[in-house]
Order: C-alpha cells, then sequence, then structure tokens
C-alpha cells in the first residue's frame, strides 16, 4: 500500500490493493468490497440470534478499508452509499474543525475496522481507525429494521459541502423567544453591559456604550488558547483585540466604526452568525471590557450579561481565537440516503449535548463556566452542526434527518443541564441549590486560566447570583457567606471535596487561598465534591478571621454598603469572601494514626480485586496498630489493632525533589504521625496538620480528607471535642 497525491478533492489517497470496488446489491444501491465485510458481520449476528434469541456480545473485527482516505475516496468516486454513512459518523464525533481535518492527516491513516455489537437495547456497528485498544478515531452506527424518515427537502441533495442552516436557527431562535417563558423567567434586569459591539455593515463594527433601552444582544464564549502552542505572534494578534482605553474612556479608534477583520476570526464569524440572524449587538470580553477596566466589579456583574443577553453562541468548534467558525463542513459533502444492509437500516448517531459541552475546547477554560451556567439560552457551534438549548427545548440541526439519539452516556455523562443552576437559583430548593454547587466545583477545577490570581474572579458571576437566590430579599436575618469557594451553611459538606489523586504539591495556589480550600490546588486538578454526606451533631462553624487583606487590594466595602440593594450586598459578600485565609470551626478531635503504629508498606496489605477495584488484607499485622501510604496516589490507610481501617486520600504527592520554599503544602514522608483528623460528618474526616508557619498550636493546615469509611463507623466515639483555626 502506498500514498499517492490524486486530483479527487485536492487530497491525497491510496492506490494498490483497494477495497472500493463497487456493485449494486439487492437494495439498488452501491455497495464496495468493504461493505460485504459488514455483511459478514452482520451474517455472523443472525447465526448467534438464531441460536439464542436473547445473545448479545461482540463480534470479532474486520477490515472494511486500508484507511479513513480510502474510505473517503470510495464515499467521493464510487458512491457507496454504506461508505457515506461511515464517513459521516466518523465525521459527526468530532467536535472541532481541528479534529475533523486530523481525520485526513498522512499521519493518521490506518485500518478501518468494523465490529458488530448485539444487545437488547439495540444492534450497533461500532468503527475504528487504528489498534482496537487504542484507537486513533472511533464512530457508531446503530441498526434498525425501519428506515430513518429522510424528509422531502433534503438540504444535503446539493452536495457541495453544506452551509450551517441559518434559516432553521433563525426559527428555533425566534420560537423561543416568541413562546417560550426563557426571557421572562430569566432574565436578570433590562441593563445592557457597559458596552456593546454594534454591526454597522457587514464589514465594519463599532463600540458603543450599552444604551439605554433594553437591546437583544448576542454574547460570544470561546476559548482564547494556549498561547504555549501557538506562536507569538499569534498569541499577540489575539491578545492585541483588546479595546485600549484613553483618559479611562475607550480610544477612538474603537468608537468610530473599524474593520470587522481588525479582530481574530472566531470574533469575526461570531459577528457574522449574529448579523445574519437579525441581532446587530454583540458583547465579546476582551473588546468590550476595556483594559484598565476593574476586573473585579466586571466579573461581579457577569450574571447580568449572560442573563440579560438574547443567547449566548458557545464557539465549541474552535481550539482558539483565531480558528474560523464558517467554513465547508466535510459531514455533508454527499447527499444523504437511507442505506440497508442484509435487512438492516443504517443510522448515524446524534453527539449527545453533554459530549459537546465536555470535549469541546471551551470546557477547558475557567472563565467558561460561569458564562455557560448563566446563560438562559445557548447555541453550542460545533465543527459539523449547532446545538441550541434552552429551558423549553433542545434542537441540534438537521435533527429530522432521523438521526438516533443515545439515551446514555456512560460514567461520565453529565448529571445537569446547562441551565440547572438558574433554574434553582429561581425555585430556591436550598439543598439542590448547595448540591449544584458543588457540580460547579468538580467542573470548575479541571480548567484552565491564563492567570491563576483569576481563580475567583472567575466565577464571581456565580457566586454572586448564589448568595442572591439564598438572601432573596424578605430576609432579615442572613446566615450565608462566602468562604473562598465554599458556603457557609454547609460549611462541612462543602469542606469534605477530595482530589482524584494527589497532585504535585510546587504548583500550589495557597497564596492565593487557604488550604481549607479547593481553590488553593494547583489548575487543571480533578476533584469529586459528590458522596453521601451526614452531617455530624459535634461539628458547628464559629467564626471568621479577617486576618488578611484581599487579593486585589483593600476591602471595597463597608457594613452599610453591604446593607444597601440586594445585589450590592451579594456583590460585597462576593469580594469579601475572596480573602478569607483563616476560619474558626469546632468538632470532634483526634490523632489519624496512633503514636506506636507500625509503618508497613503498601504491596503489603493491598489485594486487587480485579479492574480498579482494591481490597485490603491485614492478616500478616494482626493485634498491630499500622499504617501505609501508597506514594503513587497520596492515599494513606491507618488501622488499629482490633478495630477497622481508615483509608484518606491525601491533597499532595511527595515531590520528588525537595521544594525550594519549605511551606510547600505536603506531609514528608516519615511524618504521617503529625496527622490529625477533624470530624465534618457521620462518615466524613478533615486530614490537618499543625500549621508551621502561623506558629500557633490551635492552627492547621489540610493535607487530605477521608470519607465513606464505613469500617470504622466508631472512630471517633469518645474523642474530645475542640475548637481549631483553619488557614
Amino acid at each position: 500500500m502506498r500514498l499517492v497525491s490524486g486530483a479527487v478533492f485536492g487530497r491525497p489517497r491510496y492506490t494498490g490493493p483497494s477495497l472500493s470496488h463497487t456493485k449494486i446489491n439487492e437494495f439498488c444501491q452501491r455497495q464496495c468490497k468493504g461493505c460485504s465485510e459488514i455483511c459478514e458481520l452482520l451474517r455472523w449476528g443472525e447465526v448467534q440470534r438464531r441460536r439464542d434469541s436473547a445473545y448479545q456480545g461482540c463480534s470479532a473485527p474486520r477490515l472494511v478499508h486500508n484507511s479513513y482516505i480510502e474510505l473517503d475516496y470510495c464515499s467521493g468516486v464510487s458512491a457507496c452509499d454504506t461508505c457515506r454513512t461511515i464517513r459521516r459518523a466518523f465525521l459527526l464525533e468530532q467536535v472541532t474543525l481541528q479534529d475533523a481535518e486530523l481525520l485526513e492527516h498522512p499521519k493518521n491513516q490506518a485500518p478501518v475496522l468494523a465490529i458488530l455489537n448485539l444487545s437488547p437495547s439495540g444492534d450497533s456497528l461500532s468503527f475504528t481507525i487504528g489498534a482496537l485498544e487504542h484507537p486513533l478515531f472511533s464512530a457508531t452506527v446503530h441498526l434498525s429494521s425501519k428506515p430513518p424518515p429522510l424528509p422531502q427537502q433534503d438540504p444535503t441533495r446539493h452536495g457541495a459541502r453544506l452551509r450551517p442552516n441559518l434559516t432553521e436557527l433563525r426559527r428555533v431562535i425566534d420560537d423561543c423567544h416568541r413562546n417560550h417563558e426563557c426571557s421572562s423567567r430569566y432574565r436578570w434586569s433590562q441593563r445592557n453591559p457597559t458596552w456593546l459591539i454594534h454591526i454597522v455593515s457587514d464589514s465594519h463594527i463599532q463600540l458603543v456604550a450599552g444604551p439605554r433601552a433594553p437591546v437583544d444582544y448576542v454574547v460570544l464564549s470561546y476559548s482564547w488558547g494556549d498561547p504555549a502552542s501557538m506562536p507569538a505572534s499569534e498569541w499577540a494578534r489575539i491578545k492585541g483585540a483588546g479595546t485600549k482605553t484613553k483618559d479611562g474612556y475607550p480610544v477612538d479608534e474603537r468608537r468610530n466604526p473599524f474593520p470587522i477583520w481588525d479582530l481574530p476570526e472566531t470574533m469575526q464569524d461570531a459577528i457574522a452568525i449574529s448579523a445574519s440572524l437579525g441581532f446587530y449587538y454583540i458583547w465579546i470580553d476582551n473588546v468590550c471590557i476595556p483594559k484598565g477596566t476593574n476586573w473585579d466589579t466586571e466579573a461581579s456583574v457577569m450574571h447580568e450579561v449572560y442573563g440579560n443577553a438574547a443567547f449566548t453562541l458557545v464557539a465549541s468548534s474552535s481550539t482558539k481565537a483565531t480558528d474560523p467558525l464558517l467554513y465547508d463542513r466535510l459531514a455533508w459533502t454527499h447527499r444523504s440516503k437511507a442505506c440497508k444492509l442484509r435487512g438492516q437500516w443504517l443510522h448515524n448517531t446524534q453527539m449527545s449535548l453533554d459530549r459537546v459541552r465536555r470535549e469541546s475546547p471551551v470546557s477547558q477554560r475557567g472563565w467558561t463556566l460561569q458564562e455557560e451556567r448563566l446563560s438562559p439560552r445557548t447555541l453550542y457551534w460545533t465543527s459539523q452542526r449547532w446545538y441550541w438549548v434552552c429551558p423549553e427545548r433542545q434542537v441540534t440541526e438537521l435533527s429530522e434527518l432521523g438521526f438516533h439519539s443515545p439515551t446514555t452516556e456512560g460514567p461520565t455523562q453529565m448529571s445537569s443541564s446547562p441551565q440547572s443552576f438558574l433554574e434553582l437559583c429561581l425555585t430556591g430548593d436550598e439543598q439542590q441549590l448547595h448540591e449544584e454547587w458543588l457540580d460547579i466545583v468538580e467542573a470548575y477545577t479541571p480548567r484552565d486560566l491564563v492567570e491563576p490570581r483569576d481563580r475567583f474572579l472567575a466565577i464571581a458571576g456565580l457566586a454572586v447570583r448564589f448568595y442572591t437566590a439564598k438572601a432573596g430579599t424578605g430576609g432579615s436575618v442572613i446566615t450565608e457567606e462566602y468562604l473562598a469557594g465554599l458556603w457557609r451553611d454547609n460549611f462541612a459538606r462543602h469542606l469534605s471535596w477530595s482530589v482524584a489523586t494527589a497532585v504535585d504539591p510546587r504548583t500550589n495556589l495557597q497564596h492565593i487561598a487557604a488550604s481549607w480550600s479547593w481553590a488553593s490546588l494547583p489548575l487543571r486538578v480533578r476533584t469529586s465534591t459528590k458522596h453521601a454526606f451526614r452531617p455530624s451533631e459535634h461539628f458547628k462553624f464559629l467564626a471568621v478571621e479577617h486576618t488578611l487583606a484581599p487579593p486585589c487590594g483593600p476591602m471595597p466595602h463597608t457594613e452599610k454598603a453591604i446593607k444597601e440593594t440586594p445585589l450590592s450586598r451579594a456583590q460585597a459578600v462576593e469580594e469579601r469572601g475572596r480573602a478569607i485565609k483563616v476560619v474558626e470551626v469546632q468538632g470532634r478531635f483526634r490523632r489519624f494514626i496512633s503514636s506506636d503504629a507500625l509503618h508497613v508498606s503498601w504491596e503489603a496489605i493491598e489485594r486487587k480485586r480485579g479492574g480498579s477495584r482494591t481490597s485490603f488484607d491485614f492478616v500478616d499485622f494482626s493485634g498491630q496498630h499500622i499504617y501505609a501510604r501508597n506514594r503513587a496516589d497520596g492515599r494513606i490507610v491507618s488501622k488499629d489493632a482490633h478495630s477497622g481501617e481508615v483509608v484518606g486520600q491525601l491533597d499532595y504527592l511527595v515531590p520528588d525533589e525537595p521544594p525550594m520554599d519549605r511551606f510547600t503544602p505536603y506531609v514528608q514522608e516519615g511524618h504521617e504521625k503529625e496527622i490529625v483528623c477533624l470530624e465534618l460528618g457521620q462518615s466524613a474526616m478533615l486530614l490537618l496538620v499543625p500549621n508551621r508557619r502561623w506558629g500557633q498550636p490551635e492552627s492547621f493546615r489540610r493535607v487530605g480528607v477521608a470519607v465513606g469509611y464505613g469500617n470504622r463507623k466508631g472512630f471517633f466515639y469518645g474523642c474530645e471535642t475542640k475548637r481549631v483555626r483553619l488557614a
């Protein structure tokens, strides 16, 4: 097999042994030699079902094509109907334009394999490119005895790489604004953002002050990109799109009409899409928050910017701000046609919205979390189609083409809709609202920020909205308080977060947040906040110690300002909450490891039980107090002689090289007996060590947590209740 350049579609193609020679099958459809391999899989499935009608399982793989390029060639030149369906399946699995283009990259050319999956919930064909264990790309085509309902006005009938169907999208948006309660129910106020981009013509825009009367404007949510992965000139162009100021006011060059091409491509195309949909105002952070603007103030009103918008356009297809949104979409090059093999109709799979939200580059950027959660209406723009989501309806472009919609996504399926936070803020369900905040924390900690100091600012709008929902306007006594990313009314529950696995302590952010706050972790760390939590009657939140000034300067609000309006009070509570470093709590307290415990290796007690499950065997240490530490992931086990074990999770690993800073937050090897624990709930405890930086014995810093220790429910029986300062 060899690669040669060809004239077909201007891309290289394979020559030599090929599976692309077609014939007409019994259903009057073109079928290549590779499709005959799929027919063999279907024949195998028929045999299994004849033997056992309830059979479920997978076939051995069969070769369909030698490469994706050969599959693409077969779809275009040989016009094989099945290969067109398979090709589209691969393309529809790609969220970004970059991923779609990688399918054709010469380095990614590997055999295309097919496997038949037989299941009571529905049979399907799985396709992979590359090794089955670690495929480069994968796709699924579902099988059905019924054909997909193709419409009379098939939008792919002209071929030629279908452009986005903005006419259909406009109808969907108009229907939402006219017939849904989204605007009246979720709109925050009648105010416009301080600055907006006004679309003057197809080629020119200008920055204008937000009109006094409310206007329909679009908000762009996008990824700036990773400056380390692009040329310095490209990053300079993205940063250079920002609006400069003179004497605290945007420069004339921006307040007068200027060419749209002065902005990066993602912004250009977002403006073009907005205008095509009939919206002539758009808000883009880099342009509409002029340089020198108080970021604290702007961040705290993000719930207004997004809540009042006509909709938020999420640039899911872009990896960086210089990627276009408008281009020919390869999935729609060929006309849609119902395809049938051995009596089975082939259906393309509809990518779930959860996958779009989870896998787009936008989801890796810290600032975009609140952009999504604060938006009542959202338009997700992927490489091959758009998704519209509002509280009353979800629509996918070309969904009328009869795509199969999977009902589950496996263990990584998202548990909430984009608007669930806003809905809970309206209903005022206190317990569910706290659970939603914990979900926000899980979604936020793995994300990245260009500036780590923006750790709290990037979710300030969410915190303001949360506090406003809890405090309302009628209560005279408000106990809720924002505590560095946690909330006072359910403080023990919020303290029980854990890392998925211990991380390198040298990039910690404890200069920004206290050790007990998840915000003190390094960026891009996965956390877990969901577990069965039952409060302990012994734990109490006592007080906040305002020992430090806010990171960005002195406290901007007085107690009098806090009481002026619900919004100003919420903004002041959020600003004050970022600066909190020390709190005083009370709870049952004891050593985590007995003073005379024997240190044993992790391998001496761990027993593998299939997959990732682990159990422990202490038979070699009967009648002894012991402890063990897993250096690879930070787990730590404490077991007293005649009691069950407690498994904790430390926040930080032991670094390979000792850090220069002696206050780097990790438990040194050999110092595990210094760990003490504070009961948070009936099966949750905080792992602490004395805070030597403060030099006071009653001050402690967090080093980890233990939750769900069912083998040791009486761990705190008879222990003293102690007042503890957490820093």
